[in-house]
């Protein structure tokens, strides 16, 4: 008799007492077994095993009851003879652990045990070594004879689907889960929104340095609209939306406070194991937002299975980079530590003519220690700090001559632009499970940010006998930004007669406090230097401003809560309905003029979606779901602004083969964002909110290992994004940097499967990125042109150390991201880095 244990992606026969784990295509089940003391000699599989962190959760009990729960936590699909585990008690299992060790913790102190052979066959078999009854004595010889006969008939040739394990890191690129959807452990195939994931694989093979290289592969984004960028901004749009002061998230805790000026949290790649970006509206589960979605961030967090590596890097112009991810686990896996930190030194593509190649520099230094205890096989806490200091000295804004053409003259000065920021932030993640039913977490974080900042602004071409003499106007500002978050939700997994819920009570509050401090012109009567675009001369002698010209400071308070019920139906059926109340409290204080202004604003906002779940990987899907965001200022008749609203309509489509080796997604949406701010025409320097921009388009996005060790990226956006309401006369007209097409591909091919030692450890891979044209102004009449770039990527992997070079731009193509605000930003130049990584 063989007892079904619900594993969704493996399709294994039960011989007596033996199960086979397919891998690739066709196992024979006599083949013969290697020991699980012997794990290091195993390969794809147990790479898979050792390295798929997902969270697991079996309480202590039966143990065939909690090898069901193992079964649909991991994802797997298993049969076993139900009289292997009669009678046997487990003490459970808890926390982030790979596949392999849960099934260890799982079958610890029982008379089960497993052995995995390299092929992928794992044979479960009771402990000699345990003390029986002289009954479960017989019935183990019965078992064995029966066994003995099994083996002496002719091998079991299986067909069957390869195995899939949710989350994959054998290949790194292809992840099938994540919270940000929904706040639940959810499928992706089964989200009713357009989700993509950048796995830590991935930003590795392509080393990526910032979120904005992160996201150059995913479908509905934007990056680099203002071309490059020196400071550590991460700027870009979300289905034509701009997202950054208003998506940023991390770890599902909003992380979008911004500064009255030029204060913004800002976050280093290197410190994340993922980023998921969720396209749409997303108020419903994460309070205010924009219309075009959010960038969650996740964290690198401490696991059963330690990493440790050190990473030495070094790239074309000067760039020096050195980092460490430590980590540590003791034996019972009830405390873990994890050390990341990074130094960063380099020049940038920012250079200054006439200067002998003085180029703007960037410093950065980034510590994140964090822990997890486990105090109960129940109970997890982890704690994370983070301290990240940014030096940068350049922006990149290249000014226009009079007649509006290219000059190659940068406005800023070396001796004076400069964005200094010093940031800290505290994060505590709790979670707890009351029984198999109930699930409580909360997640915290405050952090903060100081910030100096020195730039000029640009004027005209004001002084007649100098008609090329570029007026300037230096600023300095002082910043202080903080924010504190706390989101709190009950889980209750449950059922009613057929159908299944998972239902999601929660509370949130989000407090964000901005100060700023601005400074212009000189008390002495100093004035700004201009700069001449004939002979620009640098550095000049700019003078400080210290005439306090605005004293601010801003406070949102903002409190939420939302229920969300997914609901299951005969397998096939997945329906969300999620609701959700919030009020926002907007306190503005200007200290020079002693008043204070408070805004009270209140909104609900709801999202359902239905997938239909084809027992051959197609799902389709519809959604509807909105999205508000409060806005400071006010009229000029000193009433404060309405929350802007958002309001999507998406169908869709996401395939997953049965080897779970890709997904596919198409995806169509109607977007529309409403209480946009435009220009008062009986008063200019205020606004109004008649405004209205919807966004419409196409995605489709494919992440897939098409053969063993070759994956292909490829996505595809089109965006119809319209002005369909103003009272600035660009009624019809698109945005301002919006492209409407754009397409990407990413081919990478690891050669571990081919004759020859030396060939195993080497990997290459090549990218191509296009991105269309882009109006420059509100009327229309200004455009840059679409552009293509190349990238490409060289590695080697031998034994502990793994060595990587790639290209940005390999052909160093010269463009304009934009003209946007009467410049030109200029796209990165071609970047090479090399990475050494040692791995012990």
């Amino acid at each position: 008799m063989c007892m079904k244990v619900s594993w969704s992606a493996i399709y294994v026969p039960c011989v007596g007492m033996v199960l086979n784990l397919m891998v690739f295509g066709t196992v024979i089940a006599s083949e013969p077994m290697t020991s699980s003391s012997n794990k290091d000699d195993s390969s794809a599989y147990l790479d898979v095993a050792q390295t798929n962190i997902k969270h697991f959760q079996m309480f202590p009990g039966p143990l065939q009851s909690a090898l069901t729960t193992f079964a649909e936590q991991s994802g797997l699909e298993l049969f076993y003879p139900s009289e292997l585990t009669d009678g046997l008690q487990t003490k459970g299992v808890s926390g982030e652990l790979s596949v392999e060790q849960a099934l260890d913790e799982l079958l610890k102190e029982t008379s089960v045990i497993y052995e995995l052979s390299p092929s992928g066959i794992i044979q479960l078999k009771e402990s000699q070594s345990k003390n029986l009854t002289d009954e479960k004595q017989i019935s183990m010889k019965e078992s064995q004879d029966q066994r003995d006969l099994e083996q002496d008939r002719e091998p079991v040739v299986v067909n069957a689907p390869e195995v899939v394990i949710k989350d994959i890191r054998k290949t790194g690129y292809v992840s099938l889960d994540s919270t940000t959807g929904t706040k639940t452990d959810t499928p992706l195939i089964e989200t009713p929104q357009s989700i993509s994931v950048v796995t830590r694989k991935e930003m590795d093979i392509r080393s990526v340095q910032t979120i904005n290289e992160a996201l150059r592969y995913v479908p509905g984004v934007v990056v680099d609209q203002f071309g490059f960028e020196p400071r550590g901004y991460e700027y870009l749009l979300l289905r034509g939306f701009n997202a950054l002061t208003t998506s940023n998230f991390r770890d599902g805790l909003s992380n979008a406070a911004s500064g009255l000026f030029n204060g913004a949290f800002i976050t280093d790649a290197y410190s994340l194991e993922r980023v998921d970006v969720l396209r749409g509206p997303t108020s419903v589960t994460f309070g205010r937002g924009d219309a075009g979605g959010i960038v969650n961030s996740i964290t690198k967090r401490p696991n059963a299975t330690p990493i440790r590596e050190i990473e030495l890097q070094y790239g074309n112009f000067d760039r020096k980079r050195v980092a460490a991810d430590l980590g540590y686990a003791n034996e019972e896996g009830t405390l873990m530590f994890r050390l990341v930190t990074s130094a960063l030194d380099s020049d940038t593509q920012v250079r200054y003519p006439n200067t002998g190649g003085d180029r703007a520099g960037f410093k950065r230094f980034h510590i994140a220690p964090s822990v997890t205890f486990r105090p109960t096989v129940n109970t997890t806490i982890t704690f994370m700090g983070e301290v990240l200091n940014n030096r940068s000295d350049g922006l990149g804004f290249f000014a226009s001559a009079p007649d509006g053409s290219f000059t190659n003259v940068l406005s800023q000065d070396p001796s004076f632009t400069k964005y200094d920021t010093n940031q800290s932030s505290f994060t505590y993640q709790f979670e707890h499970h009351f029984n198999e039913i109930f699930t409580v977490r909360q997640n915290f974080r405050y952090a903060r940010q100081k910030g100096d900042f020195n730039d000029l602004f640009t004027g005209g071409f004001d002084t007649p006998s100098q008609p090329f003499l570029l007026s300037r106007s230096a600023y300095s500002t002082r910043e202080r930004l903080s924010q504190t978050v706390v989101d709190t939700h009950l889980e209750a997994k449950f059922d009613t007669g057929p159908v299944q819920h998972t239902m999601l009570y929660g509370v949130d509050w989000n407090s964000t406090d901005a100060t700023l401090e601005f400074f212009e012109g000189s008390a002495d009567g100093s004035v700004t230097p201009g700069i001449d675009l004939l002979n620009p001369v640098y550095p000049q002698n700019i003078p400080r401003p210290d005439i306090l010209v605005e004293d601010s400071q801003q406070r949102i308070d903002q409190l939420g809560f939302y229920v969300q019920d997914q609901i299951r139906y005969d397998e096939n059926w997945t329906l969300t309905l999620s609701g959700r109340y919030d009020r926002v409290k907007t306190t503005d204080t200007d200290l020079l003029a002693d008043s204070k202004a408070r805004t009270h604003d209140s909104a609900f906002t709801g999202r359902a979606g239905l997938t239909y779940l084809f027992s051959n990987g197609i799902a389709p899907y519809v959604s509807y779901s909105q999205s508000f965001l409060p806005q400071a200022g006010m009229d000029a008749s000193g009433n404060t602004f309405d929350p802007t609203r958002g309001t999507q309509y998406e169908v869709g489509v996401k395939f997953q083969p049965a080897n779970g080796r890709g997904l596919y997604t198409v995806a169509l949406f109607d977007l529309t964002k409403s209480n946009v701010q435009t220009p008062d025409p009986r008063n200019p320097l205020f606004s109004v909110q008649t405004g209205e921009i919807r966004s419409r388009g196409a995605e489709v996005e494919a992440k897939v290992e098409l053969l063993e060790g070759l994956n292909f990226i490829g996505a595809f956006t089109y965006h119809d994004v319209e002005v369909t309401k103003s009272n600035d006369g660009n009624e019809g007209n698109s945005p301002i940097q919006v492209p409407t097409t754009i397409t990407s591909g990413w081919l990478h091919y690891s050669m571990r499967n081919l004759g020859g030692d030396w060939l195993k450890g080497l990997s290459l891979g090549g990218g191509i990125r296009y991105v269309g044209r882009v109006f420059d102004d509100e009327e229309n009449t200004s455009r840059t042109p679409a552009f293509t770039l190349y990238d490409a990527t060289l590695g080697y992997d031998y034994g502990p150390m793994l060595f990587t070079i790639t290209a940005n731009n390999i052909f160093n193509k010269k463009y304009v991201s934009s003209r946007a605000f009467g410049g030109f930003w200029l796209g990165s130049r071609r970047t090479v880095v090399g990475t050494l990584k040692y791995r012990f």
